[in-house]
């Protein structure tokens, strides 16, 4: 998808529409169009060129894997968010959300894996390179 905001609201349509369709529990559902638009809203922001969603869904690990990808290779980073910013909090939420994420392909792709059983806590651990306190 071309690099503009709108494209933020699609993909997040389209997230609830595949996971809809894989049939995946709503709790896990909500966790990942969150996570989709915080990924797909940094791609836009930070990245360059088109951004690339792609969702796949593990079974056997009760795990939905979900990457986005630009062209730009400067690796997506968490920072801190102060009081009365706007900005700073979408990789927090991430984490947050998610078993784990991280960057590859060079910083081209930000990553996050998603459990999809409904018994996982609301809010998971941190990446362990973080030095942000856990959720």
């Amino acid at each position: 998808m071309e690099p503009v905001d709108a494209h933020v609201a699609q993909a997040r349509r389209t997230t609830a529409t595949v996971l809809k369709q894989w049939s995946l529990p709503d709790a896990p559902a909500e966790d990942a169009r969150l996570v989709v638009s915080e990924l797909v809203s940094n791609a836009i922001i930070h990245g360059s060129g088109d951004v690339r969603l792609r969702l796949r869904l593990r079974h056997d690990d009760h795990e939905l894997r979900i990457r986005v990808t630009d062209d730009s290779t400067a690796p997506a980073r968490r920072r801190r968010a102060s009081a009365a910013g706007l900005g700073g909090r979408g990789l927090h939420l991430v984490a947050c959300l998610s078993l784990r994420w991280g960057v590859a392909d060079g910083g081209r792709t930000t990553y996050a894996v998603i459990p999809t059983l409904t018994e996982a806590p609301p809010c998971r651990r941190t990446t362990p390179s973080s030095t942000d306190p856990t959720c």
